[in-house]
């Protein structure tokens, strides 16, 4: 188990099939920086109705002082064998005593729909599970997010409740919002080591001499 102690010195890599997660550089901030200036991207993220630099600057700041304090664990996704950062994966509102955490992502519009987005929560998740031995994470995204629920859907993510009534802006019409609910999804420990423990038994089974 990594204690907060032993992540002072440093998030380790995390490796999927195409991708690798670490820690973020000084230098990618300015990456981060144009990133977050994207109104798409941050759409749903940082909600407010200051202009998008702002929120990109504020969620910049976010990320900076969280990561120092280690309350929250941020990742900058980057392809294998490239250096530069296309996204963030964190582990928000960390607490490592309770075994909570609230899991999140942003990504370079560029990568949309390429399954990018799956694959490095799917990895952050079983990190927190695995490494971390977190008891529960969850996730919040607008009800209008439908990509992001279907992120949190195929990572195996369980929808809980939802929270009424948030303000939503929109960054087409600086004069328009509306009200949405914002939709709450978890999984437990024991939800995560389920389907590893069935995947092991269907090994047996088919291990089984005829």
């Amino acid at each position: 188990m990594l204690t907060r102690k032993m992540l002072v010195q440093g998030l380790p890599a995390l490796w999927t099939e195409r991708l690798v997660l670490r820690s973020l550089r000084q230098s990618d901030y300015s990456t981060l920086s144009e990133l977050f200036s994207d109104p798409q991207v941050i759409r749903y993220v940082n909600r407010g109705s200051q202009p998008t630099p702002i929120r990109a600057r504020r969620l910049l700041n976010q990320i900076r002082s969280s990561s120092a304090k280690l309350d929250s664990l941020h990742y900058g996704i980057c392809w294998r064998g490239k250096e530069q950062v296309i996204g963030i994966t964190s582990f928000q509102h960390w607490n490592d005593q309770n075994g909570t955490a609230q899991i999140g992502y942003i990504l370079n519009r560029s990568c949309w729909g390429m399954g990018v987005a799956t694959e490095a929560v799917q990895r952050l998740l079983q990190f927190g599970f695995d490494d971390l031995h977190l008891w529960r994470v969850e996730a919040r995204c607008y009800e209008a997010n439908v990509s992001s629920q279907r992120v949190l859907s195929k990572i195996g993510m369980s929808y809980e409740r939802s929270l009424p009534s948030f303000v939503l802006h929109d960054e087409d019409d600086e004069g328009s919002e509306s009200l949405m609910d914002v939709k709450v999804y978890s999984m437990y420990r024991e939800q995560y080591a389920r389907p590893l423990k069935e995947k092991d038994l269907q090994t047996l089974v088919s291990d089984k001499p005829q």
